[in-house]
Parts: C-alpha cells; structure tokens; sequence
C-alpha cells in the first residue's frame, strides 16, 4: 500500500514534467532535427578552439564519480555505526 502511493506519486510527479513537452507536439521533419544538431556541432566546433569541452566535461565527471564514492563510503560507515555495541 505504502509502495503503490510512492510508485503513484512518482508516476504523477514524471506525468507532470513530461505534459508540458507533449503540448508541443510531434516534430514533422528530420530536416530540422539534421540542422539542429549541424548548427550544434559548428558551435561546438567555434568554441572547442577556445575551451576545451571535453576536458571539462571530463572533470564535471571525475567530480560527480568521486563524490558518489564518498557519499557511498559515509552511507557504509552510517550503516556500519547503527550496529548494536559497535562505537
């Protein structure tokens, strides 16, 4: 009962995010995917000169990695200190 209100209430919570994107309706043409994604990779290629992107996207992803690790060991050590007769 508990688990079908959390499913339900996560159901209506992604229910809500995606109803505003399917008002927009369905993209027609693959012309207009196809330039987007040309005009994406010119603009990508403009900057990349000057910043690498990939090094930063690199980094955001040791960060995150390294964080989750710590979260998970200070989630361990949290567990491990509710254990009756351990201090």
């Amino acid at each position: 009962m508990i688990t079908k209100f959390f499913l339900d209430l996560l159901y209506a919570f992604a229910f809500a995010v995606t109803y505003p994107l399917a008002q927009f309706g369905i993209v027609s043409e693959n012309n207009a995917i196809t330039s987007a994604i040309v005009s994406l990779r010119n603009h990508y290629a403009s900057l990349n000169s000057y910043l690498p992107l990939d090094t930063i996207v690199a980094i955001v992803a040791f960060s995150i990695a390294f964080e989750s690790v710590y979260f998970l060991y200070k989630l361990i050590r949290w567990s491990y200190r509710k254990v009756p007769g351990v201090t």
